[in-house]
């Protein structure tokens, strides 16, 4: 069996009537041809007018620029949440720090004020 391919820059750069054939079921052999026509893709650019530099930077930079600035955002994310929740646990700690504290100073009032009635 000999397989018959275009080649992808061919097919790419002038695209053309394709066939395609498909099986209308399993068990039966016979093959139904269905044609797909092309569809060219619309641009803004006519074909006698050159692409201007900054379209041609957008292009080929548009996606490389935006994976770099997902990744940034998403590190200054991960980055400003480790930094709240160290700030949340030094507070937690300082208040729970000042907590028991103030309950030694309550304690220490407490026995004074027994001692004082005794």
């Amino acid at each position: 069996m000999k397989m018959m391919y275009r080649p992808l820059a061919r097919t790419l750069l002038r695209p053309a009537r394709a066939t395609l054939t498909r099986q209308q079921h399993p068990t039966t052999t016979t093959t139904t041809t269905t044609t797909i026509l092309s569809v060219r893709r619309a641009s803004n650019v006519s074909p006698d007018k050159p692409a201007s530099e900054t379209s041609k930077f957008y292009k080929q930079f548009s996606r490389p620029v935006a994976k770099v600035l997902l990744m940034a955002v998403l590190t200054y994310q991960v980055v400003y949440w480790a930094w709240v929740k160290l700030e949340t646990d030094e507070i937690i700690a300082q208040t729970e720090a000042t907590k028991a504290e103030l309950e030694a100073k309550v304690a220490a009032y407490g026995k004074q004020e027994a001692e004082k009635k005794a």
